[in-house]
């Protein structure tokens, strides 16, 4: 199925051009100024039949799709949240932090506090590594590296080696035990020592939440005897019994640990993994350069953080069992929010793909031009115009997808301001 083109100024001035080609050929279906009847809106993006256009266009439809599935996924921990809450569940982000506010009101002081890293994007570079050779003939695939900015997990199945400029971070079970760089899980104290997360065990002062055994299970701003739960990864003191995440002594890490290659700052390091950071794709055609760095940003994926959330009974709410529930229910916000917090990092990536791909639009007829200068077949002529003919639709895409995804970020924020007691 096909449609006709209908004009734009730049369309009805390659017309007469086209037209008079077909003088010599009435009878091609190319003098009939058609296109196919699918455009970008309908999720079509085999527009032209020339790859770096099509490229772009496919780039375009990909992002108005993957919009889409962040925000499904915002609002299907929204709703969770909201029920948790006893609110509707299509309850606004706004009603949502008002009754988060509620709940925290009457039982703790100060709201929760929550430590995380952020969460971990990470890149496989085989993702720009396609995506360039998609657009640029000329790239072979087996060929083509990636370079990254920031650190580069390396594939298990390769040789597990970094370039040379990189450091080697290593992340598994500690040498001996002793975490020299940050763990996560239990860190065993064989004496009084600082816990930079949940003191389970004696407190020499200030802990922030009790057990029904009378021993420490919160937060300690002294010394803590026991074990101290790292869930948002810090420093042990201890024999860390969880992951660590520690600078290779010697270049090599230990057998079965993960192996992590993280470039010097404002540096790049070729990476034949997953890259957390900025991926540096394949040189390819400049045309190429909105669609593939849009690839790599849309198809990223976004692990949700451990969060170590602590908090300060309210010296009023002393009930056992209402205690007991609060505290199931925030281990049930934990993964909530979790989940929350990957999903807002998504939405920030693909915002970013989709100010390229709008940018790179501006310029998009003068590249199309560009492109088939050297080209004066009608099929190449027919192809600009079909191009032209979509301007409209990328930007509806984007404007559609961008206002979704803002919309996202917005809700994210809103739970974020809760936490504090806002």
């Amino acid at each position: 199925m096909f449609r006709n083109i209908s004009g734009s100024t730049l369309a009805i001035g390659l017309l007469a051009t086209i037209t008079a080609g077909c003088e010599d050929n009435p009878a091609t279906d190319i003098c009939g100024l058609q296109c196919p009847e699918q455009g970008l809106a309908e999720g079509n993006a085999s527009i032209t039949g020339f790859a770096s256009v099509d490229s772009f266009f496919a780039a375009v439809v990909g992002f108005d799709k993957a919009a889409l599935e962040v925000k499904a996924g915002v609002d299907a921990e929204l709703r969770a949240l909201a029920v948790s809450l006893e609110l509707d569940a299509g309850a606004s982000a706004a009603d949502i932090r008002a009754a988060l506010s509620a709940k925290f009101s009457g039982a703790i002081e100060g709201g929760l506090k929550v430590k995380y890293a952020p969460p971990r994007c990470t890149v496989d570079a085989k993702v720009a590594i396609d995506a360039s050779a998609k657009c640029d003939a000329e790239i072979d695939p087996g060929m083509a590296s990636v370079e990254c900015k920031g650190t580069c997990t390396v594939d298990a199945s390769a040789s597990a080696s970094c370039d040379v400029s990189a450091k080697v971070m290593c992340k598994g079970t500690a040498p001996n035990l002793q975490c020299s760089g940050s763990c996560t899980g239990t860190c065993e104290l064989t004496n009084d020592l600082k816990c930079n997360g949940t003191c389970n065990g004696e407190c020499s002062t200030g802990c922030s939440v009790t057990g029904p055994d009378g021993q420490c299970a919160g937060e300690c701003t002294g010394e803590c005897m026991g074990t101290c739960e790292l869930k948002a990864g810090a420093t042990c003191d201890g024999n860390c019994q969880g992951s660590c995440e520690y600078e290779a002594p010697s270049g090599q890490c230990e057998a079965g640990a993960e192996v992590r290659c993280q470039a010097a700052a404002d540096a790049s390091a070729e990476c034949n993994g997953s890259c957390d950071g900025e991926v540096v794709p394949p040189k390819a055609k400049a045309e190429c350069e909105a669609s593939v760095e849009a690839e790599a940003k849309m198809q990223a994926q976004c692990t949700p953080p451990s969060l170590e959330i602590l908090w300060q009974w309210h010296e009023d709410f002393e009930d056992d069992v209402e205690r007991a529930k609060f505290k199931a229910w925030v281990e049930g916000f934990r993964l909530r929010y979790a989940g929350l917090l990957a999903a807002s990092a998504r939405a920030k990536l693909v915002l970013e793909a989709g100010t390229g791909l709008g940018d790179a639009a501006v310029g998009l007829v003068t590249s199309v031009q560009a492109d088939f200068a050297s080209d004066t077949s009608l099929r190449a002529k027919v192809g600009i115009l079909c191009a032209v003919a979509e301007l409209e639709s990328v930007g509806t895409l984007i404007q559609s997808g961008s206002g979704a995804l803002s919309g996202s970020v917005s809700a994210v924020g809103e739970i974020s301001a809760a936490l504090a007691g806002g």
